[in-house]
C-alpha cells in the first residue's frame, strides 16, 4: 500500500515536530537533570536518547539525539565536546534501530520496553564508553581517556536504569501508540 502525499506530509510533519521535542528534552535532561554520583554526576540525557531511538523513525531519532547532545554541551560551556557528543549520541541510537527495524516489520511492536530494547542497552553503553574514550584520545591523551572511563561507565549504567523506569512508565500510558507514527 502506497502512502498518499497528504499522509506522507502529515507523517513527516509529525515526525519533525517530535524530533524537535526530543532534541529539546535531550538538551534539558543532559544539561540540567544531574544525578550526584560518588565522583561527579550522571545526567538523564542518555535515557531520553534511548527513548527517542525507540519512538522516532530512524532518520529523526539520529537527528534528535545528535542535536540534543550537542546543544547540551554548548549550553553547559563544553563547546569542544559538541561535535564528538553529536556523533556519539547519533551512534547511541544505532543498536536500537538495527533491532527495532526488524521487529517493527515483523510484529508492529508498540511497546518501548521489551527484551530486545533491554538487550540493546549493552551495545549502546559500549558506544558511550568507547566513543568518549576515543574522543578523549583525540582531544587530550591516553591518560585522560582512561581517567574518564569509570565516569562514563557510571553514566551508561545510570542512563540504562533511568531508561527502564521511563520506558515502563510510558508503556503504562501507551505512549508509543498515542503517537501513531507506525500505523
Amino acid at each position: 500500500m502506497q502512502i498518499s502525499n497528504v499522509q506522507k506530509t502529515k507523517y513527516t510533519g509529525k515526525a519533525m515536530a517530535l524530533t524537535a521535542m526530543f532534541a529539546a528534552l535531550i538538551t534539558v535532561a543532559t544539561a540540567f537533570i544531574k544525578i550526584p554520583a560518588p565522583v561527579g554526576y550522571a545526567h538523564a540525557g542518555d535515557a531520553v536518547v534511548y527513548l527517542a531511538a525507540c519512538v522516532l523513525p530512524a532518520p529523526f531519532g539520529f537527528i534528535a539525539s545528535a542535536l540534543g547532545g550537542a546543544f547540551a554541551d554548548l549550553l553547559s560551556g563544553y563547546a569542544v565536546w559538541a561535535i564528538p557528543t553529536a556523533l556519539i549520541k547519533a551512534l547511541n541510537v544505532l543498536p536500537f534501530y538495527l533491532v527495532l527495524r526488524r521487529t517493527r516489520r515483523a510484529r508492529g511492536n508498540s511497546r518501548i520496553l521489551s527484551p530486545l530494547t533491554l538487550l540493546m542497552l549493552l551495545p549502546t553503553s559500549l558506544v558511550t564508553v568507547g566513543g568518549y574514550f576515543a574522543a578523549n584520545l583525540l582531544l587530550y591523551d591516553v591518560g585522560a581517556a582512561w581517567a574518564e572511563t569509570p565516569f562514563n561507565l557510571i553514566q551508561a549504567a545510570v542512563a540504562a536504569v533511568m531508561f527502564i523506569i521511563l520506558a515502563a512508565a510510558l508503556d503504562t500510558v501507551k505512549f508509543k501508540q498515542k503517537l501513531a507514527l507506525y500505523d
